[in-house]
């Protein structure tokens, strides 16, 4: 995290200096980026940059955290819109990041996830929040219980945590396929919303309903694992 003294600085002043590194990190891959360009964009030292943060890694952090405080912000708010279904955020806020592609954040979020040398860094991707361990993570648990369904929600906070990770790994598994174009953004919409759909109903396999999702031209019947439409054990024709 910055010194005292970079937040000491005038809010104005911050700004270039974080311009500056997200037009860099933006421009080439993490590992490429370079501390003299954005230091020369920023109009400052070398010596000034160091008395500010202690290196690259520790800028990335702080600017990741800015990214993060952006998206928890935006999964509230569509938490809200879908009447506290956590299930349908991540498909709602990947389809969203994938439309604002041509900004300076989509570029530089798409040179961290794709440099494995900084996704294979822990202190960037940790696990402590699913050991309950951290206290950002645990007050998003707070936060997710009293503004989720409690209907859809599970009742322990250690599950809940555990759906929570699975809900950003999801998320980030879809964004990173997007980036390192794997496949089209309607494939990996569909991905994703699969993978949701099979979290949210999964623990419901064994009530006897069964329940369809769409999968490709058919039907994915989670009660039996069938991808047939209508090659299913169960009674019941897949929803029109």
């Amino acid at each position: 995290m910055p010194t005292q003294r970079f937040l000491n600085l005038r809010p104005e002043k911050q700004q270039v200096i974080l311009k500056a590194a997200a037009n860099e990190f933006s421009r080439t891959s993490y590992t490429a980026a370079s501390i003299n360009q954005i230091i020369k964009e920023a109009g400052i030292s070398r010596g000034s940059f160091y008395t500010y943060f202690e290196d690259k890694d520790d800028l990335m952090c702080y600017m990741l955290r800015g990214f993060g405080i952006q998206c928890r912000r935006r999964v509230f708010e569509i938490l809200e819109e879908e009447k506290g279904n956590l299930f349908s955020v991540p498909c709602r806020l990947l389809k969203e990041i994938m439309e604002g592609e041509q900004d300076t954040a989509y570029k530089l979020y798409r040179n961290i996830l794709t440099d494995m040398n900084v996704v294979s860094q822990n202190h960037f991707f940790g696990v402590k929040g699913l050991m309950l361990r951290d206290e950002g993570f645990l007050c998003l648990l707070d936060e997710l219980r009293e503004a989720g369904d409690a209907a859809k929600l599970p009742a322990s906070k250690e599950e809940l945590a555990c759906v929570a990770e699975l809900c950003i790994l999801v998320f980030l598994k879809g964004l990173t396929m997007h980036y390192k174009e794997l496949a089209s953004r309607e494939e990996i919409l569909q991905i994703t919303e699969t993978q949701m759909q099979i979290l949210e109903y999964g623990s419901c396999r064994e009530t006897g309903k069964p329940i369809y999702i769409s999968y490709g031209s058919g039907f994915y019947c989670l009660s039996t694992g069938s991808c047939r439409p209508y090659d299913c054990a169960c009674s019941q024709e897949p929803p029109g």
